[in-house]
Formats: structure tokens, sequence, C-alpha cells
């Protein structure tokens, strides 16, 4: 093998604490902005948790909600709101949500955080309806598309 045949390394963008805990403050933030107390969890690339928040009055399920909402979005390369249809009864990936041993959610409020191509992260939210909780997460989004990179 010579060092032509060598496939180049990807580089992956890695999102810290630091960038996870901004992202975290936009989200809840927007919760507080529209009145929905809520839960956002913030994923880095290997799908695991850099920063979370539960406001106070936001139900106990909502922070294990908006994690799986935000595994799926990282898992999946995709929204999680974009699989509902695919995922429902009759669906061509019905069952889907229990084909993970952590689980994922099929119904929107999470989002993938992209740089190049590649998944460096990703946002969650509940505590709303999935209005609300597409705005919260959006929030978040729109934040890490704004920054320099």
């Amino acid at each position: 093998m010579t060092s032509n045949d060598i496939p180049a390394a990807r580089m992956a963008r890695v999102l810290g604490y630091e960038e996870a805990r901004l992202l975290l403050d936009a989200a809840l933030e927007r919760a507080t902005g529209i009145g929905v107390p809520a839960s956002v969890a913030i994923l880095d690339a290997s799908r695991e948790i850099v920063a979370f928040g539960r406001q106070d009055r936001a139900p106990v399920l909502t922070g294990e909600v908006a994690t799986a909402k935000a595994y799926t979005a990282a898992s999946l390369r995709q929204p999680s709101g974009d699989l509902a249809e695919a995922t429902s009864p009759g669906g061509p990936f019905a069952g889907l949500a229990h084909g993970s041993v952590r689980g994922l959610i099929t119904f929107a409020g999470g989002f993938p955080l992209i740089v190049d191509g590649e998944v460096a992260g990703a946002v969650g939210a509940s505590g709303g309806s999935l209005d609300e909780d597409v705005a919260i997460a959006q929030a978040a989004v729109d934040l890490f598309e704004g920054w320099n990179r």
C-alpha cells in the first residue's frame, strides 16, 4: 500500500463545552421568551451530552425527550421531525424508534449541527408543543450557524 492508497483522514468539528453552553443558553432564553418551561440537550458528534438544562416547572420527562430528540438528529443527520411520517404505522420505517438501545424519537424538536457536511453535534428541546420545541431548538441552531467557522 502506498501513501496514495491511504484515504485522507476526516477532520471532525469538535463541539466544546463553552460553545455548547452558549447554545444551551440561547435555547433556554427562547423558552423563557415564549413562556414555555423546557429542557434542552446539546450533544457532541459522538452523541454524548455536553450541556443540558431543565428549567423550573419543566416536567421531568422533558429531559429524556430532549436528549432523545438530539440523539436522533445526530444519529440520522436530519431533524427528528423529518422522520415522523416514515416511522408512523404503515410507514417504510415503522418501528425505527425501537431499533436503538438508547431510543430514537421521531417527532419535531431535534436538529443536527452540521459543519462542512459532518455532524458536529445536535440540539433537542422538549417542554411545549412541537412548534414551541422547534422554536426553542432553532435558537441554538441559528446561533451555531451564525458562528464564523
